[in-house]
This record gives C-alpha cells, structure tokens and sequence, in this order.
C-alpha cells in the first residue's frame, strides 16, 4: 500500500526526481532486487532517480574483514539496480552526488560494538573527496545535496551513529561544500540544520517505505523544495484510514 502510494505520487508528476536512500532489500535475495528494479522502473517512467545502496543490499559474508571475493558483495545490486554505485544528477538549480556508505565488514568498518558487524557504515577519505570535487563543478548557486544511507547524525531514539566516523562524519560532510545531506538507516524521520565552521547544513533522515520505524512512529516521506532563497522539507507520514502519505511538518530553511 505505501508503494502504491508513493508511486501514484510520482506519477501524478509532481516531482522532479526521486532520491532512493538504499535499502531496496531485506536479505539480498533476487527476487527482492527483482521487485525493488521493477518499482524503480515504474517511477523512471516519469522522472529522475537517484539510488545508492543500503547496509541490507550487501552480501558482505563474501568479503568478511577483507578476505574472500570482492564482486559479489554488490552484485545484485549492480545487476538490478544500478552498475553506478555513486550516481551523481544534475537539476535546475540542484545537483546531487550519491556516495556508498555500504562496504560490508572490513576492517576499517570495525567497532568495540557487536551489533555494529556488518551494520555500521563507512565513506573512505577518497569518497569525501570525489563529493568535493563533484560539488566544486557543480554551477554556481546550485543547492549542493549529498545523499548515502547511514544516518550522519546520532539517532535520538537509537542511540546510534550510522557512521564508524561518529561525530567527525559530520565536519567530513560539510567539507565537501553540501548544502544538504539524505540518509535512511536509522528508521527515524529527522529533519536538522547544522552550525558547523559558519556554515548551515541541513540533515535529513527518512525512514519511508519501512514497517519497522522507531518508537512506533509512523513511516515517511519527506518532500523536498527549492527556491532560490529557501528550501523546504516538508515530512509526509503514512496514514492507513487515507491510504496515502499525509503532510505533518514543514521545515523552511533560508538560503
């Protein structure tokens, strides 16, 4: 029903691109990437999307800390999603670069925590880089929207930080010159702005087409305006008795 919904959304026309925040699987079974490509081919069929992979999209058990076989642990992903793992779309005013926080256990994705193995992510040093460089091209006055799937922020309710980087994530992020960043994850709808070095940087977090949200809240989507003086991020939660995605919350934000 909240598919139905959000796709009936895109074809009445009323966006200009959908960003997809990963996560197009549970268990990274082929019928779930199938079903996953067949959705995402519905909603091309009337505008832009943008789509990075989640933690659950990985097959990381090939790869365990760095051993074993590389290519397997996306391909499914590459197969019926995208081949493109850090996408990048240019809009009206607007660019967008994708990033993979999903690398599975390595090494480098390692904590003191276990529940972390195989769920916390990473963005290496030459990722943040490739952002910079993108929004560096970018034109000039474009809204600059970073977008991958851990959440950059602590969760309020989880407690949890989707990046092994923690906190410095964030400096790393508004580094790279983004105006705005769109994650998933974290199963919470957050929406924050962000003083860091005398600058702002808006932070989004979505949990949309998940039953499992946290606190019992309600799922969402959230809807995204530009002007040139302003963005707005408006949260849709899902309501059962309409059947669809209904306004809660308008966050404007100047430019």
């Amino acid at each position: 029903m909240q598919i139905d919904a959000v796709t009936h959304r895109v074809a009445d026309g009323r966006y200009d691109a959908v960003v997809v925040c990963g996560d197009l699987t549970q268990r990274n079974f082929r019928w779930q990437f199938r079903a996953a490509a067949a959705w995402l081919d519905q909603l091309r069929a009337h505008t832009a999307v943008l789509v990075v992979p989640g933690n659950h999209d990985v097959a990381w058990w090939w790869k365990p800390v760095g051993l074993g076989s590389e290519w397997p642990l996306l391909r499914g992903y590459r197969k019926w999603i995208s081949a493109e793992l850090e996408p990048t779309l240019q809009l009206p005013g607007v660019t967008l670069v994708g990033l993979n926080s999903c690398h599975g256990v390595r090494p480098y994705t390692l904590t003191t925590r276990a529940r972390d193995l195989s769920v916390v992510g990473a963005i290496r040093p030459a990722q943040w880089a490739h952002a910079r460089a993108r929004f560096a091209a970018a034109p000039a006055g474009d809204l600059r929207v970073l977008v991958f799937h851990h959440n950059l922020l602590r969760g309020d309710l989880s407690r949890r930080w989707g990046l092994v980087d923690r906190a410095d994530g964030i400096a790393r992020a508004v580094a790279t010159g983004a105006d705005l960043v769109l994650n998933g994850h974290d199963h919470q709808t957050r929406i924050e702005a962000m003083q860091v070095e005398g600058r702002t940087m808006i932070v989004s977090h979505a949990t949309t087409l998940c039953g499992r949200t946290r606190g019992g809240l309600p799922s969402a989507v959230q809807e995204i305006e530009v002007a040139p003086d302003a963005v707005t991020l408006r949260a849709c939660v899902w309501e059962a008795a309409a059947q669809d995605y209904v306004p809660r919350q308008d966050r404007v934000f100047a430019r």
